[in-house]
């Protein structure tokens, strides 16, 4: 083999990678596969693609390295690779929030700076001075698979009928998957309108986890 196909091959190699991650499907699927480990019918029902969908995705996945798939019982039951995925999935983001425009104007409309639902960084999070609560807003699933310590689970779809459950003298920070999960700018939202001091955390569990491993 010259050094040419030696290089040809392993950027191939990379364009492969590239290629199972050039579809918002199957960057939806990384992104709960991040939370927890689910088999092809819970992915079904979290992304409400069909079931073929979502195996010929997994499928892309798996060849590429992103995802590995244990047997239990059964079910077939999928995972990142490993945390390397993750990071992955982030510098992609962060490039992509970066770079182009049209991302841009999504994220300030979406996100609404300087108002209430600014979200709060887990950095700033650190840094609060007064009592809070964290609120997880994930499926049940996610919360009991990973959670931040010392947040409690009302999922998205029970809040209204869970309010008095909460803690009203303290602000509530909600999180749920990630920066482009909009359950938590929706629990905020439902939170204010109730006089509730509510904020948003811009990251989710996977970024609290990778950022917990930094220290």
């Amino acid at each position: 083999m010259t050094i040419n196909s030696l290089k040809l091959g392993l950027f191939e190699q990379l364009a492969q990678v590239s290629k199972a991650l050039g579809h918002a499907n199957r960057l939806m699927i990384l992104d709960v596969l991040a939370q927890t480990h689910c088999d092809v019918e819970t992915l079904h029902k979290k992304l409400g693609l069909s079931i073929a969908n979502v195996s010929k995705h997994l499928q892309t996945l798996k060849h590429a390295g992103l995802v590995t798939n244990e047997r239990q019982g059964q079910h077939s039951v999928y995972a990142l690779s490993d945390d390397s995925v993750f990071r992955l999935i982030v510098s992609l983001r962060d490039v992509a929030e970066s770079q182009l425009d049209s991302m841009q104007a999504l994220l300030l409309e979406h996100i609404q700076p300087n108002t209430d639902y600014e979200p709060i960084s887990l950095k700033a999070l650190r840094e609060f001075k007064q009592p809070y609560t964290l609120l997880d807003v994930r499926p049940e699933d996610e919360f009991k698979a990973g959670h931040i310590p010392h947040a409690i689970n009302i999922p998205i779809e029970q809040l209204p009928q869970k309010l008095n459950e909460l803690k009203t003298d303290q602000t509530l920070v909600v999180y749920c998957r990630g920066p482009y999960c909009m359950w938590s700018q929706e629990a905020v939202n439902a939170l204010q309108k109730k006089g509730i001091k509510a904020q948003r955390l811009a990251e989710g569990y996977p970024e609290w986890q990778v950022e917990s491993h930094a220290f």
